[in-house]
């Protein structure tokens, strides 16, 4: 019964997470500080829903996966966040004077 309620309270926690970083996505009108809200969206909300859901079923195989999925979310969202932060710099750069009328 305890394992019940204190799963439940995690996934809780990772849903209201989830709903104060779609505010933030919305709120916010930099593209930096969006990309920033739904990186955290995808990586705390994502491995506390997970760990809550794990926790009301005790470890099972299925429970394994789901951890698995959660540490690859975790290496690759910061990779995935960079590249998208980088392509957008890159594509705000000036171009060269030759290159203006292109």
């Amino acid at each position: 019964m305890t394992n019940y309620l204190f799963g439940n309270i995690v996934i809780g926690l990772g849903a209201a997470l989830v709903v104060i970083g779609l505010i933030g996505v919305f709120r916010f009108r930099r593209f930096n500080m969006r990309l920033l809200a739904g990186s955290k969206i995808d990586t705390v909300a994502l491995i506390l829903i997970v760990l809550g859901a794990a926790i009301r079923s005790g470890f099972t195989w299925l429970t394994a996966k789901a951890i698995l999925i959660c540490a690859i979310v975790l290496l690759v969202n910061p990779i995935v966040t960079s590249a998208l932060a980088a392509g957008r710099r890159k594509s705000y750069q000036e171009l060269p004077p030759d290159q203006e009328g292109e």
